[in-house]
Protein backbone atom coordinates (compact mmCIF):
# COMPACT_ATOMS: atom_id res chain seq x y z
CA UNK A 1 0.00 0.00 0.00
CA UNK A 2 1.32 3.43 -0.93
CA UNK A 3 -0.09 6.90 -0.28
CA UNK A 4 -3.87 7.06 0.22
CA UNK A 5 -5.41 10.20 -1.26
CA UNK A 6 -8.86 11.69 -0.58
CA UNK A 7 -10.74 14.99 -0.81
CA UNK A 8 -12.65 16.73 1.97
CA UNK A 9 -15.75 18.90 1.58
CA UNK A 10 -13.59 22.03 1.18
CA UNK A 11 -11.72 20.55 -1.78
CA UNK A 12 -8.52 19.92 0.19
CA UNK A 13 -6.41 17.01 -1.04
CA UNK A 14 -5.50 14.80 1.92
CA UNK A 15 -2.61 12.34 1.65
CA UNK A 16 -1.79 9.60 4.14
CA UNK A 17 1.17 7.23 3.91
CA UNK A 18 0.88 4.55 6.64
CA UNK A 19 4.46 3.39 6.06
CA UNK A 20 6.03 6.81 6.49
CA UNK A 21 7.15 7.30 10.10
CA UNK A 22 7.76 11.04 10.24
CA UNK A 23 5.84 12.77 7.43
CA UNK A 24 2.71 10.62 7.17
CA UNK A 25 0.20 13.38 6.37
CA UNK A 26 -0.01 16.06 3.71
CA UNK A 27 -2.76 18.56 2.93
CA UNK A 28 -2.54 20.13 -0.52
CA UNK A 29 1.09 18.99 -0.61
CA UNK A 30 2.00 20.58 2.74
CA UNK A 31 3.20 18.31 5.54
CA UNK A 32 0.86 18.23 8.56
CA UNK A 33 1.30 16.72 12.00
CA UNK A 34 -0.68 13.63 12.93
CA UNK A 35 -3.02 13.60 15.91
CA UNK A 36 -1.14 11.02 18.01
CA UNK A 37 2.21 12.72 17.33
CA UNK A 38 0.75 15.83 18.96
CA UNK A 39 -0.87 14.07 21.91
CA UNK A 40 1.33 11.18 23.06
CA UNK A 41 4.59 13.05 23.80
CA UNK A 42 2.66 15.74 25.69
CA UNK A 43 1.20 13.02 27.94
CA UNK A 44 4.66 11.63 28.55
CA UNK A 45 3.93 8.40 26.70
CA UNK A 46 6.98 8.42 24.43
CA UNK A 47 9.38 9.42 27.20
CA UNK A 48 7.93 7.02 29.75
CA UNK A 49 8.08 4.11 27.32
CA UNK A 50 11.78 4.77 26.70
CA UNK A 51 12.41 5.15 30.41
CA UNK A 52 10.47 1.96 31.19
CA UNK A 53 12.64 -0.02 28.75
CA UNK A 54 15.92 1.51 29.89
CA UNK A 55 15.58 1.31 33.68
CA UNK A 56 15.41 -2.53 34.11
CA UNK A 57 18.33 -2.96 31.70
CA UNK A 58 20.44 -0.46 33.66
CA UNK A 59 19.48 -2.18 36.92
CA UNK A 60 20.53 -5.56 35.51
CA UNK A 61 23.81 -4.07 34.30
CA UNK A 62 24.67 -2.76 37.76
CA UNK A 63 23.63 -6.04 39.40
CA UNK A 64 25.96 -7.98 37.09
CA UNK A 65 28.78 -5.61 38.04
CA UNK A 66 28.02 -6.15 41.73
CA UNK A 67 28.12 -9.91 41.09
CA UNK A 68 31.64 -9.58 39.74
CA UNK A 69 30.97 -10.22 36.06
CA UNK A 70 33.67 -8.94 33.67
CA UNK A 71 32.83 -5.65 31.92
CA UNK A 72 33.16 -7.06 28.38
CA UNK A 73 30.77 -9.92 29.20
CA UNK A 74 28.29 -7.47 30.74
CA UNK A 75 28.33 -5.13 27.72
CA UNK A 76 27.91 -8.03 25.26
CA UNK A 77 24.94 -9.38 27.22
CA UNK A 78 23.31 -5.93 27.60
CA UNK A 79 23.73 -5.27 23.87
CA UNK A 80 21.89 -8.52 23.03
CA UNK A 81 19.20 -7.70 25.59
CA UNK A 82 18.60 -4.22 24.11
CA UNK A 83 18.28 -5.75 20.63
CA UNK A 84 15.73 -8.26 21.88
CA UNK A 85 13.71 -5.52 23.63
CA UNK A 86 13.61 -3.51 20.40
CA UNK A 87 12.51 -6.60 18.44
CA UNK A 88 9.69 -7.26 20.88
CA UNK A 89 8.57 -3.61 20.69
CA UNK A 90 8.42 -3.79 16.89
CA UNK A 91 6.57 -7.11 17.07
CA UNK A 92 4.01 -5.63 19.46
CA UNK A 93 3.43 -2.65 17.16
CA UNK A 94 3.07 -4.98 14.17
CA UNK A 95 0.45 -7.04 16.00
CA UNK A 96 -1.60 -3.89 16.52
CA UNK A 97 -1.28 -2.95 12.84
CA UNK A 98 -2.24 -6.44 11.65
CA UNK A 99 -5.21 -6.58 14.02
CA UNK A 100 -6.47 -3.23 12.72
CA UNK A 101 -6.26 -4.58 9.15
CA UNK A 102 -8.17 -7.74 10.11
CA UNK A 103 -10.87 -5.67 11.82
CA UNK A 104 -11.26 -3.34 8.84
CA UNK A 105 -11.45 -6.23 6.38
CA UNK A 106 -14.00 -8.11 8.48
CA UNK A 107 -16.38 -5.23 9.13
CA UNK A 108 -16.32 -4.24 5.44
CA UNK A 109 -17.22 -7.77 4.35
CA UNK A 110 -13.88 -8.83 2.84
CA UNK A 111 -13.83 -12.12 4.81
CA UNK A 112 -10.12 -12.19 5.77
CA UNK A 113 -8.37 -15.52 6.31
CA UNK A 114 -8.15 -16.26 10.04
CA UNK A 115 -4.61 -15.90 11.44
CA UNK A 116 -2.86 -19.07 12.63
CA UNK A 117 -0.33 -17.67 15.12
CA UNK A 118 -0.80 -16.15 18.56
CA UNK A 119 -1.86 -13.71 19.78
CA UNK A 120 -3.82 -12.88 16.59
CA UNK A 121 -5.23 -16.43 16.50
CA UNK A 122 -7.04 -15.64 19.76
CA UNK A 123 -7.68 -11.92 19.23
CA UNK A 124 -9.40 -12.13 15.84
CA UNK A 125 -12.23 -14.60 16.68
CA UNK A 126 -12.73 -12.72 19.93
CA UNK A 127 -13.35 -9.58 17.87
CA UNK A 128 -15.57 -11.24 15.25
CA UNK A 129 -17.79 -12.75 17.95
CA UNK A 130 -18.16 -9.35 19.62
CA UNK A 131 -18.83 -7.58 16.32
CA UNK A 132 -21.45 -10.10 15.19
CA UNK A 133 -23.39 -9.53 18.41
CA UNK A 134 -23.35 -5.75 18.00
CA UNK A 135 -25.80 -3.85 15.82
CA UNK A 136 -23.38 -1.50 14.11
CA UNK A 137 -23.85 0.05 10.68
CA UNK A 138 -20.54 0.83 8.99
CA UNK A 139 -20.35 4.28 7.37
CA UNK A 140 -16.62 4.68 6.71
CA UNK A 141 -13.40 2.94 7.74
CA UNK A 142 -9.73 3.98 7.89
CA UNK A 143 -10.24 7.42 6.39
CA UNK A 144 -8.10 10.51 6.91
CA UNK A 145 -9.57 13.82 8.11
CA UNK A 146 -8.17 17.32 8.57
CA UNK A 147 -9.12 20.31 10.68
CA UNK A 148 -7.81 23.69 9.58
CA UNK A 149 -8.56 25.09 13.03
CA UNK A 150 -6.51 22.38 14.75
CA UNK A 151 -3.95 22.32 11.90
CA UNK A 152 -3.70 18.54 12.27
CA UNK A 153 -4.70 15.29 10.57
CA UNK A 154 -5.89 11.91 11.80
CA UNK A 155 -6.95 8.55 10.39
CA UNK A 156 -10.13 7.24 12.00
CA UNK A 157 -10.75 3.51 12.35
CA UNK A 158 -14.52 3.59 12.03
CA UNK A 159 -17.45 5.95 11.56
CA UNK A 160 -20.69 4.09 12.22
CA UNK A 161 -24.27 4.18 13.44
CA UNK A 162 -25.44 2.59 16.68
CA UNK A 163 -29.03 2.85 17.84
CA UNK A 164 -29.65 5.50 15.22
CA UNK A 165 -26.77 7.70 16.39
CA UNK A 166 -23.67 8.56 14.38
CA UNK A 167 -20.34 8.08 16.09
CA UNK A 168 -16.69 7.18 15.71
CA UNK A 169 -14.94 4.15 17.14
CA UNK A 170 -11.23 3.50 17.59
CA UNK A 171 -9.76 0.00 18.00
CA UNK A 172 -7.02 -0.51 20.59
CA UNK A 173 -4.87 -3.58 21.28
CA UNK A 174 -3.19 -2.22 24.42
CA UNK A 175 -3.64 -3.90 27.80
CA UNK A 176 -6.12 -1.24 28.87
CA UNK A 177 -8.02 1.73 27.48
CA UNK A 178 -7.79 3.66 30.75
CA UNK A 179 -5.56 6.32 29.20
CA UNK A 180 -6.51 9.98 29.11
CA UNK A 181 -4.69 10.50 25.81
CA UNK A 182 -7.15 8.11 24.10
CA UNK A 183 -10.05 10.38 25.08
CA UNK A 184 -8.21 13.45 23.81
CA UNK A 185 -7.42 11.60 20.57
CA UNK A 186 -11.08 10.75 19.94
CA UNK A 187 -12.16 14.31 20.71
CA UNK A 188 -9.68 15.63 18.15
CA UNK A 189 -10.88 13.07 15.60
CA UNK A 190 -14.45 14.23 16.11
CA UNK A 191 -13.42 17.83 15.43
CA UNK A 192 -11.52 16.81 12.30
CA UNK A 193 -14.46 14.80 10.95
CA UNK A 194 -16.99 17.55 11.59
CA UNK A 195 -14.70 20.22 10.10
CA UNK A 196 -14.05 18.28 6.89
CA UNK A 197 -17.43 16.57 6.32
CA UNK A 198 -21.12 17.11 6.98
CA UNK A 199 -21.22 14.33 9.58
CA UNK A 200 -22.53 15.21 13.05
CA UNK A 201 -20.70 12.88 15.44
CA UNK A 202 -22.86 12.18 18.49
CA UNK A 203 -20.76 9.63 20.39
CA UNK A 204 -17.17 8.43 20.77
CA UNK A 205 -16.22 4.81 21.35
CA UNK A 206 -13.17 2.72 22.26
CA UNK A 207 -12.92 -1.00 21.57
CA UNK A 208 -10.15 -2.79 23.46
CA UNK A 209 -9.05 -6.06 21.83
CA UNK A 210 -6.65 -7.52 24.43
CA UNK A 211 -3.84 -9.89 23.50
CA UNK A 212 -4.47 -11.88 26.70
CA UNK A 213 -6.73 -14.86 25.88
CA UNK A 214 -8.39 -14.59 29.28
CA UNK A 215 -9.60 -11.02 28.81
CA UNK A 216 -12.82 -10.15 26.95
CA UNK A 217 -13.46 -7.38 24.44
CA UNK A 218 -14.08 -4.10 26.23
CA UNK A 219 -16.29 -1.51 24.53
CA UNK A 220 -16.60 1.90 26.14
CA UNK A 221 -18.53 4.98 25.07
CA UNK A 222 -16.86 8.32 25.86
CA UNK A 223 -18.79 11.49 26.62
CA UNK A 224 -18.40 14.34 24.17
CA UNK A 225 -16.94 17.21 26.22
CA UNK A 226 -15.39 20.45 25.06
CA UNK A 227 -12.74 20.16 27.80
CA UNK A 228 -11.30 17.09 26.06
CA UNK A 229 -10.91 19.01 22.81
CA UNK A 230 -9.36 21.89 24.73
CA UNK A 231 -6.78 19.43 26.07
CA UNK A 232 -5.79 18.63 22.48
CA UNK A 233 -5.44 22.33 21.67
CA UNK A 234 -3.12 22.72 24.67
CA UNK A 235 -1.05 19.78 23.42
CA UNK A 236 -0.78 21.50 20.03
CA UNK A 237 0.32 24.75 21.69
CA UNK A 238 3.03 22.87 23.60
CA UNK A 239 4.22 21.21 20.39
CA UNK A 240 4.35 24.58 18.60
CA UNK A 241 6.33 26.02 21.52
CA UNK A 242 8.77 23.08 21.48
CA UNK A 243 9.28 23.43 17.72
CA UNK A 244 9.81 27.18 18.00
CA UNK A 245 12.27 26.80 20.87
CA UNK A 246 14.14 24.03 19.02
CA UNK A 247 14.56 26.40 16.09
CA UNK A 248 15.86 29.12 18.42
CA UNK A 249 18.37 26.66 19.92
CA UNK A 250 19.48 25.59 16.46
CA UNK A 251 19.98 29.21 15.39
CA UNK A 252 21.89 29.94 18.60
CA UNK A 253 24.23 26.96 18.08
CA UNK A 254 24.87 28.02 14.50
CA UNK A 255 25.75 31.51 15.72
CA UNK A 256 28.12 30.17 18.41
CA UNK A 257 29.84 27.90 15.88
CA UNK A 258 30.17 30.80 13.45
CA UNK A 259 31.75 32.98 16.15
CA UNK A 260 34.18 30.16 17.02
CA UNK A 261 35.23 29.79 13.40
CA UNK A 262 35.77 33.55 13.09
CA UNK A 263 37.96 33.58 16.23
CA UNK A 264 40.02 30.69 14.88
CA UNK A 265 40.57 32.58 11.62
CA UNK A 266 41.69 35.67 13.53
CA UNK A 267 44.25 33.61 15.48
CA UNK A 268 45.66 32.27 12.24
Amino acid sequence: MSTITSLDKHGNTLEFNPYEKKYRYKVNGEVKTGCTSIIDPRFGKAGLMGWAKKLPIEALKWQMRDDGKPIDEIEAYISKLKTKVDELSIKDANIGTMMHTLCEDYITGKKPVAPTTEPLKTMFPKFTEWWDNMKIEVIETEKTYYSEELDACGTVDLICKMNGKLGLIDFKTSKTIDYANYVVQLSAYRKMIMDSTDYKIEFLGLVNIPKDAGLPINFRKIKVKNDYLQAFKLCKQLLDFENDYSKQLSDWKKLINKQKREKQKQKQ
